[in-house]
Order: C-alpha cells, then sequence, then structure tokens
C-alpha cells in the first residue's frame, strides 16, 4: 500500500525538521515535499541532510502550488507572515491542512474558520499528546474544583520564542475561563509593585523565556490545604512533529470542518 504523502510548509525550521525525522521512520506516511520561502537560502538543499538524517531526494523549494499537486495534505509550521497566502493556496487547491503556526491574530483565526467550510483543517496550539491531555485534565480539574481554589500558570520557553505568553498558555487560558466561567477582565499577567489582596476569581499567567527549554506548562491550583499542579515538560520537539504527522493523518478521507486535537485523540 502507498504512503500517505505529507508536504510540509516551513520545512527548514526547528518542527520542520522534527517533522521531517517523524516521516523518516513512518510505515504510513511519507514526506512529498519540503516548502521554504521565496528567496531562502536553503533552497535546493535535500530536506533529508538539512535534518539531521539521510538524504531524501526531496529538496527544499517555495513551490507551494507543486507541493499540493504532490501531496495528499499539508502541514503549516511556518511563521504567521506567510500564514494567509499557505491558507488560500490550500483552499483553492482543495488540500486538506494542519496548521501549528504559533501567534496568530484573532483576525488570522477567523481566516482559519472561514477555510474550513471549504476544506478539512486541523488547528491546535500544541500538537503534543501530552499537551492535549494536558488541556482536558486542566478542564475537569477547573470543572471540579471552581471557586475554592485560586489558579496560576507558568509558561516557560527558550530565550528565542517571540510570542509571549505562548499559544499553549493561551489556550489554557481559555480552557479556564470557560470551566471556570470567568472573563478576560479576571486574568492578569505577571506582577509587579502593589497588590490588593487577590482576587477570588482571578487567574494569573506567568512567562519565562531563558536558555534552550522546549516548553513547559504548568497550571497549578492552590487552596488553604494543599496545591494541585499539572504540569507537561517537553524533553525533544518531536513530541509535537509526532502529533502533527497524527493529526494529518486523521485528515485522510474527512469532510471540511475545523477539527482540533481532542478531534485527532478522541478525548
Amino acid at each position: 500500500m502507498s504512503k500517505f504523502k505529507i508536504g510540509l510548509i516551513g520545512a527548514n525550521g526547528r518542527m520542520g525538521k522534527a517533522i521531517i525525522q517523524v516521516l523518516s521512520h513512518s510505515s504510513r506516511s511519507a514526506l512529498s515535499a519540503a516548502i521554504v520561502k521565496s528567496g531562502s537560502v536553503y533552497t535546493g538543499f535535500d530536506s533529508g541532510i538539512h535534518s539531521g538524517i539521510k538524504e531524501t531526494g526531496i529538496l527544499f523549494s517555495p513551490d507551494l502550488l507543486g507541493a499540493c499537486n504532490d501531496s495528499d495534505v499539508l502541514i503549516d509550521f511556518s511563521s504567521h507572515t506567510s500564514f494567509s497566502e499557505n491558507l488560500s493556496v490550500a483552499v483553492a487547491k482543495k488540500k486538506p491542512i494542519v496548521i501549528g503556526t504559533t501567534g496568530l491574530k484573532e483576525s488570522e483565526k477567523a481566516l482559519i474558520q472561514n477555510a474550513s467550510t471549504e476544506i478539512p483543517i486541523v488547528f491546535s496550539p500544541n500538537m503534543s499528546i501530552g499537551v492535549n491531555l494536558l488541556f482536558k485534565l486542566t478542564e475537569i480539574a477547573a470543572k471540579v474544583l471552581q471557586d475554592s481554589f485560586d489558579v496560576e500558570v507558568l509558561d516557560i520557553h527558550h530565550r528565542h520564542k517571540k510570542d509571549s505568553p505562548s499559544g499553549t498558555a493561551q489556550h489554557l487560558k481559555e480552557v479556564l475561563l470557560q470551566s471556570l466561567a470567568r472573563k478576560e477582565d479576571n486574568v492578569i499577567y505577571g506582577r509587579h509593585g502593589m497588590y490588593p489582596e487577590r482576587d477570588l476569581k482571578e487567574i494569573a499567567i506567568h512567562t519565562m523565556r531563558a536558555g534552550e527549554v522546549i516548553g513547559e506548562h504548568t497550571v497549578m491550583f492552590f487552596s488553604p490545604e494543599e496545591r494541585i499542579e499539572i504540569a507537561h515538560k517537553a524533553q525533544d520537539r518531536k513530541t509535537f512533529a509526532v502529533g502533527a504527522v497524527k493529526a494529518a493523518e486523521f485528515l485522510q478521507g474527512k469532510s471540511k470542518g475545523l477539527y482540533n486535537m481532542f478531534d485527532v485523540l478522541g478525548i
């Protein structure tokens, strides 16, 4: 049986390398195209050698239209500056797409919603299987604990990361707001200076950017008697790559619509 063909956008980046490595060991799927931005110095390089594995014969190329012709599904881990153009091409070519690009604005998320009326899309702020369990466990804990526990979220990433809080921390916030029936006005981002006694409904999000930490997120629930911590610590970017490939394979044969990693994992 022929393998499922995956075209990768943003193939020369950190996540691109990890996905190429994962696909090199997959029994179900294979890399069919490795897309880089126009004018990239990586154009023409072998994607496998660049990713630290054996030669794949798939060269880095800016030809997204050609990638669509050669692929069953697309995975996009490029920057938000090229996101809307990539999505437009996917819609025009009727190609399912997995979107892992972070730092998207609300207007760009609206584009995803609109595009999902034309093609099947998996969009998630984090593709890691473990992180999506973190989302679900946070939802369960918040619904049980309600206002009897104070809530704090800690987001730690490497010093190169540009968005803060991370997309994962932002989604944890949304999970908490929905589960606890609270609003954005209840959220504070870090603390500085003098504060009154903590409000009962306050949710605090703290960000650290240092070293080469791949990604760590912890949700903490505090009562006067105990503390509950739900944490995820990524040890290798392959955890996100495995989830992204799983999401791409999930889209095989799916009808148009917007899916998330809960759909992919069946949780």
